[in-house]
């Protein structure tokens, strides 16, 4: 499959000599946020219409050869659809405005049917239709390459036509472990670009535990806010998080206790934020996701000072001891749910109901610097040493659960496929 996206307007919003394309949502221009979502979709050749101040893409994007894409231009000084190359007229074809928010989950599911198709949200033509191999002669009509809207028009009246209402379906997000409305907002004003915004990072959450929820508004308005400056992204979010983390470590060992748990959440919440500004902005890298390696470290090393800081303040060899074997089932826990991703596909908290219902209140960082907050500040509750025995308790129960599901469902899977049937021919004549 082929696209191509009409990007002819002026930007008649916040009235600038640009194309409308190059309008930024989240940070990221609407014709970049389109090419990446053809990308991932597994487009990879497009042709692009061009008109007002079209050369100003054209130098931005080139020929595609550095975001791994084949694209060609065509200038035209109307609206309407222009004659089109040959090669883009032997295989399905997927016509885009260029004022649209779109995600890759929305090219999935168009590339997934077969057919022509025109897209709707809430009954409204969003820009976006797809024209099958065998159909494509409907562009030699004059009268539909006037404009999209005449050309959907023609096709509804002459073809068999799919209407897909964005609004009305989910697809699977394995990224975020749940079912999710693939996103297409067009753009017309200030005020759909707001509302595209606000969907995109409404869409960035992740965690399903209890304390992602709790830290999620706050999270939001920040990223609401940062999205849009260009030099804040979600690499030196990580860089300044860790750093951050680490002298929260050194407030640990020099005994500052009440500062250093406070300190700790905060740094948990600009945590969170570098994976969802990468999400709102829809460019997800593979060097990303070797944060949660860092996260790791950082988060043990954390647990290793509030034990050392406890005996240093006169608790004796207890707060090593509970500090060590929390510090083991934490490993546990990560090791087992790694590895269970890594062999099943898919990950332990989201394999069934029961896995998602746990993973809401399992042992993680969050809950566990609420502890430390807990039995450090309040007055009644002022032994942090309390703190260990409740980050022990919860994160064995979760190495516990962990490890049964996991051993559970790899057990099935190897029934299934008839692994275990073999093991029992093993030694038998």
């Amino acid at each position: 499959m082929k696209a191509v996206i009409l990007a002819m307007h002026r930007d008649y919003i916040f009235d600038k000599d640009r194309p409308l394309a190059l309008i930024r949502v989240c940070g990221v221009s609407l014709i970049a946020r389109i090419l990446n979502s053809l990308r991932v979709a597994g487009i990879k050749e497009v042709l692009i219409v061009l008109g007002f101040e079209g050369e100003q893409i054209s130098n931005l994007l080139k020929n595609g050869e550095e975001i791994n894409m084949k694209i060609s231009y065509i200038q035209t000084e109307e609206y309407e659809i222009p004659n089109l190359p040959q090669e883009f007229l032997n295989d399905d074809l997927l016509i885009i405005r260029s004022n649209i928010v779109m995600d890759a989950e929305f090219a999935n599911e168009i590339v997934k049917i077969h057919g022509n198709v025109v897209c709707y949200s809430n009954d409204d033509f969003v820009g976006v239709c797809k024209i099958s191999k065998e159909s494509l002669n409907i562009l030699e009509n004059e009268e539909a390459r006037k404009s999209l809207d005449k050309l959907v028009e023609i096709m509804e009246k002459s073809l068999n036509v799919i209407k897909l209402d964005v609004s009305k379906i989910q697809t699977e997000h394995v990224e975020l472990k749940r079912k999710v409305l693939p996103l297409c907002v067009k753009i017309e004003d200030k005020k759909s670009i707001k509302l595209a915004k606000k969907k995109l990072i409404f869409r960035t959450q992740k965690g399903l535990h209890f304390t992602s929820y709790i830290n999620k508004p706050i999270e939001d308005h920040l990223v609401y806010h940062i999205a849009d400056i260009s030099w804040i992204t979600p690499n030196r979010i990580t860089i300044f998080a860790n750093l951050a983390a680490f002298f929260v470590a050194a407030l640990f060992l020099l005994g500052y206790l009440k500062i250093a748990v406070i300190l700790a959440y905060v740094v948990g919440i600009i945590d969170g934020l570098d994976g969802k500004l990468a999400r709102a902005r829809g460019i997800l890298t593979k060097l990303g996701y070797i944060e949660h390696t860092f996260d790791m470290l950082y988060e043990q090393v954390w647990y290793v000072c509030f034990a050392i800081s406890l005996y240093l303040l006169g608790y004796g060899y207890l707060p090593l001891i509970l500090g060590l074997s929390m510090l083991i089932m934490d490993s546990f826990v990560r090791h087992c749910y790694m590895q269970f991703r890594q062999t099943m596909g898919k990950a332990l908290t989201a394999y069934t109901r029961f896995d998602r219902a746990f993973a809401r209140i399992d042992g993680r960082r969050n809950v566990y610097v609420l502890y430390m907050i807990i039995f450090s500040w309040l007055p009644w509750l002022q032994t942090p040493l309390y703190a260990l025995y409740a980050m022990l308790a919860h994160s064995s129960l979760t190495a516990l659960v962990y490890a049964i599901r996991a051993i559970q469902h790899m057990s099935a899977v190897d029934k299934a496929d008839g692994t275990k049937g073999f093991l029992k021919l093993v030694g038998k004549p």
